[in-house]
C-alpha cells in the first residue's frame, strides 16, 4: 500500500486524550487535567439551543454563521475589546480549535514560520504541521513572561507571524500591556501578522487586565483574534468559537471552510445568541471561586516543596518537579498509577517543559484539597 499522509502520521496522539484513557473505569480519579469550566452552563443558553431544535432549525447555517450571531460578535468585540470590526470581519467557527485551524489555513504557506512563547498550548505545535508551517518557540522567562530580545531575535525574512495566547494555558500567564505593544512593534516593523488567541480573557486576577493587541494603532489590519463561547459560558460540548480579521482574511477563512465543514451547528448558534445577550455579572461569582482554587492550589504546591509561579490568568498551573528527580512524563503516569490524580506533563506543551506539569484548578476545593494531599503523599514517596 502507498504511504499515507506524512503529516498527519508524524502528529503524535493527544496525551491529554492518553491520560483520560487511564482514568476510564476508575470512579476513584481526581482530574486535574481537563481545560474545561465545571460550572453549569447557563440556561438561558440550553432553552435557547432547545426552542431552535423544537422550531425546526435543523438544516444549514450560513458558512459564516448565523446573521444574527455576527452583529452580536462584532458588537462584543467593538465594546470589549475595542476592536473597530463589522460582520464582513468575523466567522463563527467550530470551537475555538476551528479558530486556529482558520488563522493558519488563511495565513500560511510551505515553509513559512510562526514565533511563539514556549511552553504553550499543544495545538499550535501539531495543528501548524498540518499546514507545512514552521513554529519557532521562543523560550520564557523563569516566570513565564515573554523573552521579548530572544523573540526579536528569531525573526527572520521566513517570519509570517507572532502568536499570542494571553491569559496562557498552560502557564497561567496574562501579558501586560507593555509587552504587547513591544511585541506589537516588532509586528509592524517587520510586516508580520499577529495571532491573538484570547479565548481565556474573563479569567484574570490581582488586577490584571485584559488588553486585545488588535485595539492598537497600526494592528487592526494586521491580527487574527480568535475567542469562542467554551469558557466565560462553560459550553466547551457546544463547540463554537469566532475569529475577528480582516475582511479579506475572513473571506479565505469563509472559502476553508466551505470545503472542510461546510459550517457549524445552527441550533447552537441560538444558545451563542442568547450568551451574548446575557447580562455577564453572572460571572463574577465563579470568577472569586476560581480565584480561591488558585491560591489554594499555589499555597499548597509551594508546601509540598513544588517550583511555582503564581498564575495571573486562566485556570491552570505549571509547577516545575525537577527538585524530585522525575521527568513530566514519568510523574504524570506514576501520580495517576498510585494516587489516581489526573495530571498533564509538561512535556507535550513544547521543547521548555519536560520538568514540569500542568494542572487544571477547573474542579471543586473539595477536590483540589484531596488531590493536593495525594499528591503530598506521592511526593514523600519519591
Amino acid at each position: 500500500m502507498k504511504e499515507l499522509s506524512q503529516r498527519v502520521s508524524q502528529a503524535p496522539k493527544s496525551q491529554i486524550r492518553e491520560l483520560f484513557s487511564l482514568a476510564a473505569g476508575r470512579s476513584d480519579v481526581i482530574s486535574l487535567g481537563i481545560g474545561q469550566p465545571d460550572f453549569k452552563t447557563p440556561e438561558p443558553i440550553i432553552k435557547a439551543i432547545t426552542k431552535a431544535l423544537e422550531d425546526g432549525i435543523t438544516m444549514y447555517a450560513p458558512t459564516r454563521g448565523n446573521s444574527e450571531l455576527l452583529e452580536l460578535i462584532a458588537k462584543k468585540i467593538r465594546e470589549q475589546n475595542k476592536i473597530d470590526v463589522g460582520v464582513e470581519n468575523v466567522i463563527v467557527s467550530n470551537g475555538g480549535s476551528q479558530a486556529i485551524t482558520f488563522a493558519f489555513a488563511s495565513l500560511f504557506n510551505q515553509g513559512d514560520e510562526l514565533i511563539l512563547c514556549s511552553p504553550n498550548f499543544i495545538s499550535y505545535f501539531y495543528c501548524g504541521a498540518f499546514f507545512g508551517l514552521k513554529v519557532v518557540e521562543s523560550k520564557r522567562n523563569d516566570d513565564f513572561s515573554p523573552n521579548l530580545d530572544d523573540i526579536k531575535s528569531k525573526i527572520t525574512n521566513k517570519t509570517k507571524a507572532i502568536l499570542i495566547n494571553s491569559p496562557n494555558n498552560p502557564t497561567g500567564y496574562a501579558f501586560t500591556r507593555k509587552e504587547i505593544e513591544e511585541v506589537v512593534d516588532m509586528v509592524i516593523e517587520n510586516d508580520l501578522y499577529l495571532i491573538s488567541d484570547e479565548v481565556y480573557e474573563n479569567y484574570l486576577y490581582d488586577g490584571t487586565v485584559h488588553i486585545s493587541p488588535g485595539s492598537l494603532n497600526g494592528m487592526q489590519e494586521r491580527t487574527i483574534t480568535l475567542n469562542a463561547m467554551s469558557k466565560l459560558f462553560s459550553a466547551t460540548g457546544i463547540r463554537l468559537g469566532y475569529v475577528a480579521a480582516p475582511a479579506h482574511i475572513i473571506d479565505l477563512m469563509e472559502k476553508y471552510q466551505q470545503y472542510t465543514i461546510a459550517g457549524t451547528n445552527h441550533a447552537a448558534q441560538f444558545g451563542f445568541i442568547e450568551a451574548l445577550k446575557m447580562d455577564k455579572g453572572f460571572f463574577k461569582p465563579i470568577l472569586k471561586e476560581f480565584n480561591s482554587r488558585r491560591l489554594l492550589c499555589y499555597k499548597r504546591l509551594s508546601e509540598i516543596g513544588f517550583d511555582v509561579v503564581k498564575p495571573k490568568g486562566a485556570f491552570y498551573i505549571m509547577p516545575g518537579i525537577s527538585k524530585f528527580g522525575s521527568d513530566s512524563m514519568k510523574f504524570s503516569k506514576k501520580v495517576m498509577q498510585e494516587k489516581a490524580v489526573a495530571i498533564v506533563p509538561g512535556a507535550i506543551f513544547g521543547s521548555y517543559a519536560a520538568d514540569r506539569l500542568r494542572m487544571s484548578y477547573a474542579t471543586s476545593m473539595n477536590n483540589l484539597e484531596t488531590a493536593m494531599d495525594r499528591i503530598e503523599d506521592f511526593v514523600k514517596s519519591l
